[in-house]
């Protein structure tokens, strides 16, 4: 069965990575603020912020200053002279390198369906570990691979098909024909939704009261 059929897009997770990955621009302004708040007199753009060195630019700035006016001050004290510190920056510099050190994997095909049995598979589940044989392959992505930074703008583009299930062959597509066929006698019939589920098997998780189906999307794709 050619990847055509839809069974379920994922959008909300879609989101939620998307939103992730926006964060590294949303801190890079975070740490342009506090520059600022902490009397680095420069202007500077995202992709100059781009390598994480927050602590190191501080530094660098603040020696310069001290050098040019108390050349023989201890720098610790002269930072407190002036009322300013790396704390913050020290931080979000820690979570900013850990974003980049974090790698995102992904399968090629049916992503949610692998990942989630990867996750269960192991010695308690050992047919999970025999059908992770099966799985298509999974590659890693860094955070630049979503996101590109030009000056003092970005652009993030995420692959909608990582959040997309297909069916994969054409017994599937049969099994939920016969279930929606159940549902909409059962509708006709005007039988609960909670019978409806029942009647309907495994394959549906939830009916709404307008009998919508939610699919159990792991019980149809393993389906053979």
């Amino acid at each position: 069965m050619s990847k055509t059929t839809l069974l379920h897009y994922d959008k909300d997770a879609e989101k939620r990575f998307t939103k992730s990955i926006e964060r590294v621009p949303e801190l890079l302004n975070e740490v342009k603020s506090i520059f600022i708040a902490q009397k680095v007199d420069s202007t500077f753009k995202l992709s100059d912020l781009q390598r994480g060195n927050f602590v190191a630019i501080f530094d660098d700035y603040h020696k310069k200053e001290m050098n040019q006016y108390l050349p023989k001050a201890d720098y610790n004290k002269y930072l407190q002279l002036c009322g300013i510190n790396t704390d913050k920056l020290a931080e979000l510099q820690a979570i900013y390198k850990k974003i980049l050190d974090t790698k995102h994997g992904f399968y090629s095909e049916n992503h949610e369906y692998w990942q989630s049995i990867e996750w269960r598979a192991g010695k308690l589940n050992p047919s999970l570990e025999a059908k992770m044989k099966e799985a298509p392959a999974k590659k890693e992505y860094s955070i630049d691979h979503f996101l590109k930074i030009s000056k003092d703008t970005y652009k993030v583009n995420v692959n909608p098909e990582f959040f997309k299930l297909y069916l994969t062959n054409e017994n599937q597509a049969e099994a939920m024909d016969v279930v929606t066929d159940q549902v909409k006698l059962c509708k006709r019939k005007k039988d609960s939704p909670a019978t409806t589920i029942k009647i309907a098997g495994e394959l549906v998780k939830d009916i709404d009261a307008d009998y919508k189906i939610t699919w159990n999307t792991e019980k149809i794709l393993n389906i053979k």
